[in-house]
């Protein structure tokens, strides 16, 4: 089989990861794929369903959701404060400059975009942690990690284009078992190696592929349920808007003769402020306008999936109530309302144990502690208020600097930072991590 070749359930995963950032992206992501999230209505020719696309609405909860949970782990730096040789992983966590709380967010993320993500430790003059996507983890086993990422090449004919193509990392083992890399690339007879390198560790070869898995491949994205809701929503949104369109306005029906002395059809004017003579004395006209429930079953739908995005979200958010609670009351609402930040800090604290150890075993230093913030609520925010809230501003009807205001008032933003700062570094979150290409999409 070739380097390329994809792991058993590869496409499924991809399928469900490319539903959740497609609507993390927003309406334009979610139109450009057509058929894919919208199916063609029976007996709709190309022109019909490109006027039926158009009138879709798409409510943006995903990424909303995303930024406010993200917001919420990273209310408080984590505990991490590495000294010496390391000092500099503060700041520069992946060679690229990326500090160590953009770090997290992006592994946050990936987690909810993707259900999981690579980590891959190299060493040239200081070790860093390069970070590749689910969609670019391609193959897997006990032996190998393939991993797929773009390159740029020249056009030999035209100085002023560039083509973009796909080449494989292989991380693998020689025949002495020891860690290689492998580089592969397309050519004219097949894929063939173009680069193999072996890491040391002070001169002495690896025995362990120093990569690290945040999840099992297997697992669904976080916010996969709310990105079917978003998808039902699409969907009954646009039948919606389809019937209105259709059936918002009266139609007008003519009876008896209209023509005039010269028999040709009268031209009838409809609006205020215009007249219309008739001589037919039994000529009649009628405005057929629709009623019944259908539209508002659609709109009832519509709302309940509304409500059930917000009710997604603020679960995710709200770590309890006021009020006195029994310990096993309090247990149940720990479990049950914050399950999604609990297995986010777990695993972030897992991988960054991992991360930290190879490094610290490659560059000879003892290793950090890290601790992610798990002060994530605090109770000063009534969760129903949080709820609403959040709806409105999954919704449309908020802005993000509104609402991290009222984050700020209900003190779920570090008291050092205001709601200009937060949106600061929301807007600066926006880099793509995958050891520094592009990832297979």
């Amino acid at each position: 089989m070739p380097i390329n070749t994809k792991y058993s359930g590869y496409e499924k995963a991809v399928k469900k990861s490319s539903k959740v950032r497609d609507f993390a992206t927003g309406e334009f992501a979610v139109k450009e794929k057509q058929e894919v999230y919208l199916p063609r209505l029976s007996g709709q020719n190309k022109t019909e369903y490109d006027a039926y696309l158009m009138r879709g609405f798409l409510i943006p909860a995903v990424e909303p959701t995303a930024q406010a949970i993200s917001g919420a782990i990273m209310r408080k730096p984590p505990l991490f404060d590495p000294v010496g040789a390391l000092s500099y992983l503060v700041e520069d966590m992946d060679g690229m400059n990326n500090d160590i709380e953009l770090f997290i967010h992006t592994m946050i993320t990936e987690l909810l975009y993707a259900g999981s993500s690579g980590y891959l430790v190299e060493y040239t003059d200081k070790a860093v942690v390069k970070q590749y996507t689910k969609e670019s983890i391609i193959n897997v086993s006990k032996d190998y990690i393939v991993l797929a990422q773009e390159y740029v090449v020249q056009n030999e004919k035209d100085r002023y284009e560039q083509e973009t193509k796909m080449e494989y990392l292989e991380l693998t083992y020689d025949e002495n078992g020891n860690y290689i890399q492998n580089l592969w690339r397309e050519a004219k007879k097949g894929f063939q190696i173009v680069d193999s390198v072996m890491p040391t560790n002070r001169g002495e070869p690896l025995k362990e592929i120093p990569f690290v898995f945040s999840a099992d491949l297997e697992c669904d994205p976080m916010l996969l349920h709310l990105a079917n809701v978003n998808e039902d929503q699409y969907r009954l949104s646009t039948d919606q808007r389809h019937g209105l369109h259709w059936t918002a306005l009266p139609t007008l029906f003519l009876f008896g003769d209209l023509r005039d002395e010269n028999n040709q059809k009268k031209k009838i004017v409809v609006g205020a402020g215009s007249a219309n003579h008739i001589d037919d004395t039994d000529a009649k006209a009628q405005l057929l306008e629709f009623t019944g429930a259908g539209l508002g079953a659609l709109k009832s739908a519509i709302d309940d999936n509304v409500s059930t995005m917000a009710s997604i979200g603020a679960k995710a958010l709200v770590s309890g109530g006021g009020g006195v609670k029994s310990a096993e009351t309090s247990r149940i609402d720990a479990s049950s309302e914050t399950a999604v930040l609990s297995v986010l800090t777990n695993t972030i604290d897992n991988v960054m144990s991992k991360l930290l150890e190879i490094i610290a075993v490659w560059s000879g230093a003892p290793v950090p502690e890290f601790k992610i913030n798990r002060d994530f609520i605090d109770i000063k925010l009534d969760p129903q208020a949080l709820l609403a809230y959040l709806q409105v501003f999954q919704s449309g009807g908020m802005s993000l600097d509104s609402f991290l205001n009222l984050l700020v008032k209900g003190e779920l933003l570090p008291s050092n930072i205001s709601a200009e700062d937060e949106a600061d570094r929301i807007e600066t979150t926006g880099n793509d991590f995958n050891g520094g290409e592009d990832a297979q999409d």
